[in-house]
C-alpha cells in the first residue's frame, strides 16, 4: 500500500519554524538567565527539597545520559523491528547532539555552580575564556550535555512516537531540572543545551523524513 506524501513531506513553513524557532527562544532564554545563574544556584544550595522530589529528578537523568540513551535505542531496535533502517537518526538525534555539546566544551570553560564561588563571584567569572588549556570537569559548563542529549533524543521519539511526546517531553524537561538542582549547570547551560539538542534532532527528524519519502517515491516507481 501506497504511504501518504502529506505525512512524509515536511510542510516547509512549520518545519522551518520548528527548526530555527524554537532553538531561537531557548537562546535567548539563555541569555536572559544569565542575570539570575548566580540566584539559582545559591537557592538549589541552600534549600533542601523532599526526597521524593530528589528521587524523581535522579531517576529521570538517565535520560540525558549516554547509558540511558543507549537503552533506549537498544528498546526501539528490539520493539520496532521496522524502525532498525532508520536507527541512525536516533542515534545522531541522541549521541550526536551530546558530541556536539561536548566539542561546545572544549571551546568554552565556565565553572560548574558546586566549584564556584556562588557568595562572592558574579555571572561573568563562571566563564574562564576560549579554548582553556585546563580539562577538568569543573569547568565544563557550558552547555548540559544531559540537556542536549535528552533534548535530542525526545525530540526524535516524539516524532516517531506521537502518542508518547508529552512523556518524552517531560522526561527531557526533568533532566535539566536534575542537572540544576545537583548544581551541576547553571540555568543559562541547560537552556542552551536545549537549544542545541533541539536543533541537532530536528534535523534528525528532517532527514529522515525525506529520506522515506524517497524511499517511498522509489518503491512506487519499481512497483
Amino acid at each position: 500500500m501506497p504511504l501518504d506524501d502529506d505525512r512524509l513531506q515536511p510542510r516547509s513553513g512549520n518545519e522551518r519554524l520548528r527548526l530555527f524557532g524554537v532553538p531561537l527562544l531557548m537562546l535567548m532564554a539563555a541569555g536572559a538567565s544569565l542575570s539570575i545563574d548566580i540566584r539559582v544556584a545559591s537557592h538549589f544550595k541552600q534549600v533542601t527539597y523532599p526526597k521524593l522530589v530528589v528521587e524523581l529528578l535522579d531517576n529521570a537523568e538517565p535520560f540525558g545520559h549516554g547509558m540511558g540513551a543507549g537503552t533506549v535505542i537498544v528498546a526501539v531496535v528490539l520493539l520496532d523491528p521496522k524502525k532498525r533502517s532508520r536507527m541512525g537518526w536516533l542515534v545522531g538525534g541522541s549521541f550526536g547532539a551530546g558530541a556536539l555539546a561536548n566539542a561546545v566544551k572544549m571551546l568554552v570553560a565556565r565553572a560548574r555552580p558546586r566549584a564556584f564561588d556562588l557568595l562572592n563571584g558574579d555571572v561573568w567569572d563562571t566563564f574562564g575564556g576560549w579554548l582553556p588549556s585546563e580539562r577538568s570537569t569543573g569547568l565544563q559548563s557550558f552547555p548540559s550535555s544531559h540537556t542536549v542529549t535528552a533534548v535530542g533524543l525526545a525530540v526524535v521519539l516524539a516524532a516517531w512516537y506521537p502518542r508518547g511526546r508529552w512523556l518524552f517531553a517531560t522526561l527531557a524537561m526533568l533532566v535539566g531540572m536534575n542537572r540544576l538542582q545537583c548544581l551541576a549547570h547553571f540555568p543559562s547551560d541547560v537552556f542552551t543545551g536545549a537549544a542545541l539538542g533541539w536543533l541537532v534532532g530536528s534535523c534528525c527528524v528532517l532527514g529522515d523524513r525525506r529520506g522515506a519519502s524517497r524511499a517511498a517515491h522509489a518503491d512506487e516507481a519499481s512497483g
